[in-house]
């Protein structure tokens, strides 16, 4: 657990007899809930996935087979280690990890606008809330502003120079 643990599903209530637990997804990745794969509490504690129904979202661990067992970990939040789903999580062509998106410089036309404090979904969308940069802030714009991840203001993202070159972004801002 030497890496970065990120929240990836909370466990519901139990399910049977025999231990299921319904498992409320956070991520974008069902995929990863199968048989045989680890996962992470917050004490640092590993549960190990028996048996996964994908029809009812519903997850059997190791050690945790009965009804008395699993109700232990009612509400209990599953982690996974970024390393971990960087291999387990496959992304299609233009497709980010929140936490690569995080902490980008969002750049337009060579002026710094801010970085990428956090994501929000919206609807079908996304919205990057930006910490605007200080010397705009001096300038009287607003701490914080808001860029959907759409065309009409993503240009390009550079994991490699940690950068978001973006487009119509400034009038955003101007209007925060």
């Amino acid at each position: 657990m030497s890496d970065e643990l990120l929240e990836v599903a909370i466990l519901g209530k139990t399910v049977g007899l025999k231990g299921a637990l319904k498992l409320h997804d956070k991520s974008d990745f069902p995929s990863q809930f199968k048989k045989g794969v680890s996962f992470f509490l917050k004490d640092g504690k590993t549960l190990k996935i028996l048996s996964f129904n994908k029809s009812n979202s519903t997850a059997i661990f190791e050690g945790f087979e009965d009804i008395n067992l699993a109700s232990t970990l009612v509400n209990k939040v599953l982690y996974q280690s970024i390393n971990e789903t960087r291999k387990r999580c496959k992304l299609s062509k233009d497709e980010f990890f929140y936490f690569d998106i995080i902490g980008l410089e969002i750049w337009e036309d060579e002026q710094l606008l801010g970085v990428v404090e956090d994501i929000l979904e919206v609807g079908l969308s996304n919205l990057f809330e930006v910490k605007t940069n200080l010397s705009l802030v001096k300038d009287g714009f607003s701490e914080t502003f808001f860029i959907p991840y759409i065309d009409s203001y993503i240009d390009k993202i550079s994991l490699s120079e940690k950068k978001i070159y973006s487009k119509n972004a400034f009038l955003l801002l101007e209007n925060s």
